[in-house]
């Protein structure tokens, strides 16, 4: 009967101490599983944000010469002999690489701030072509000389505002419910960008 009882007191002793270490086992693959879902998320917004802000800017990695077959580092003009430059390659690898960097500095923000900070960059990215736009308008029918607004810089002012008081102003809850939705808005608004920006080739 004694010996029943240390071995009960034995078996309790070792399931009383190999329960905190599975209940860190545990929380360990929780907050890994966490990491890569953040990762991922952030990872799909990043690129299509930065490759609108690359395409638009024209800031390739690389430049392909397919008829000669050569790559040159970063944008290179391509000569008549040579055939037409492609930059496209060039702008989804540098968004690659820099969405990959932008979701491993995600993973050291907490969920709750990181959607705050996701808020944000979706609105200035959102507002900022809106005011563009609406500046170009501007310029276009205004009176007076308001070669300012031309500038890609001055809309970024209302921008940001704009985007400080979205983020500043959202609820925790409507941040963390929205957060994977902006994995399709973003993408969408790219490709309006990007549409809008190649209409001329679309009209001719």
């Amino acid at each position: 009967m004694t010996q029943t009882l240390d071995m009960h007191g034995r078996v309790a002793e070792v399931a009383d101490y190999q329960a905190p270490k599975r209940a860190s086992a545990s929380q360990a693959a929780v907050g890994s599983e966490s990491k890569l879902a953040i990762f991922a998320i952030t990872f799909g917004i990043a690129f299509a944000i930065l490759y609108t802000l690359f395409e638009r800017w024209n800031w390739p990695l690389f430049t392909y010469h397919p008829a000669v077959n050569r790559l040159d580092l970063f944008k290179a003009p391509g000569v008549p002999e040579d055939g037409p430059p492609m930059f496209w390659y060039g702008w989804v690898v540098l968004s690659a690489i820099s969405a990959t960097v932008v979701s491993l500095i995600a993973t050291a923000f907490s969920p709750q701030a990181l959607q705050r900070i996701t808020v944000f960059l979706c609105v200035l990215a959102g507002l900022w072509p809106i005011f563009y736009a609406l500046a170009a308008v501007i310029d276009e029918q205004a009176s007076f000389n308001a070669e300012f607004l031309r500038s890609v810089w001055t809309p970024g002012v209302p921008a940001l505002a704009g985007a400080l008081a979205a983020a500043y102003l959202v609820s925790p809850a409507s941040a963390a419910r929205v957060w994977t939705g902006w994995l399709m808005i973003m993408p969408i608004g790219g490709l309006v960008i990007l549409g809008y920006s190649l209409k001329e080739y679309f009209l001719k």
